[in-house]
C-alpha cells in the first residue's frame, strides 16, 4: 500500500518532467499501480520498487526538445503525442483549405465571407480562453512563434520565392497563394486555440 508520503515522492518526480496535467495524472496512476505491484508480488520495498519503475519509464520520460522550432523541453512520450496531434491539425487545415479554395476561385465574395468567419471564430476562441483564464494575453503572443506557425511562415516564403522565379504574372499568382496561405494559417491557429480551450497540450 502506497502511503501519502510515498505518493508525494512520486508526484515530485513526475512534476520535474514538466508533464501536462492530463498526462501527469495518467502516468502517476501507472506509477502507483506498477510500484504497488512490485511491492506485493516481488516483495520490494518502496525505494526499490520506485527505482525499478523509474528505470522502466526512463526512455518515455526522457526530456528532449519539443520541436526543431521550439526551445521548450518535454518528455519523449509527450512529444510523440504532440507530433501526432500537430500532424492531424495540419491535415485538417489542408483539407479545409483545399475544399474551400474550390469555391473561392469560382464564386465571388466567398473569400471575403470566409475571412470574416475565420477571424470572428479566432477572436471568439481567444476571448473565451482569456475570460475563463485558460490562457493569458502573452500566450497569444507566444502563439505567433508557435512551431506550426513558424513552419507555415517558412512554407509561405518558399511558395512566394517559387512564384517569383516561375510565374510571369506575379500579382495574380501571389494573390491566389496569399488566399490559400491565409486560410490554412487561420485554420491552424483556430485549432491551437480550440485545444487550448480544452486544456490540451499544444505548446502554448
Amino acid at each position: 500500500m502506497i502511503t501519502l508520503t510515498q505518493e508525494k515522492q512520486i508526484q515530485q518526480y513526475l512534476l520535474s518532467k514538466n508533464l501536462n496535467h492530463k498526462l501527469f495524472i495518467e502516468i502517476k496512476d501507472h506509477f502507483i499501480q506498477q510500484i504497488s505491484g512490485l511491492m506485493e508480488e516481488q516483495q520490494f520495498n518502496f525505494d526499490e520498487a520506485f527505482q525499478n519503475t523509474k528505470e522502466s519509464w526512463k526512455q518515455e520520460l526522457n526530456l528532449i526538445k519539443a520541436d526543431i522550432f521550439s526551445f521548450r523541453k518535454i518528455t519523449r512520450l509527450e512529444k510523440e503525442i504532440l507530433q501526432k496531434r500537430f500532424r492531424n491539425m495540419m491535415l485538417y487545415a489542408a483539407v479545409f483549405t483545399l475544399l474551400l479554395s474550390k469555391f473561392i476561385f469560382t464564386v465571388p465574395d466567398v473569400f471575403m465571407y470566409s475571412e470574416m468567419i475565420l477571424i470572428g471564430t479566432m477572436v471568439s476562441l481567444l476571448a473565451y480562453n482569456i475570460i475563463f483564464r485558460k490562457m493569458k494575453l502573452y500566450h497569444y503572443i507566444q502563439l505567433s512563434f508557435h512551431p506550426l506557425i513558424l513552419k507555415n511562415a517558412l512554407v509561405g516564403i518558399v511558395l512566394f520565392a517559387s512564384v517569383y522565379l516561375f510565374y510571369d504574372d506575379l500579382a495574380m499568382a501571389g494573390s491566389g497563394i496569399m488566399k490559400f496561405f491565409f486560410l490554412y494559417a487561420m485554420a491552424v491557429k483556430i485549432q491551437l486555440l480550440y485545444y487550448k480551450a480544452r486544456k490540451a497540450s499544444v505548446l502554448i
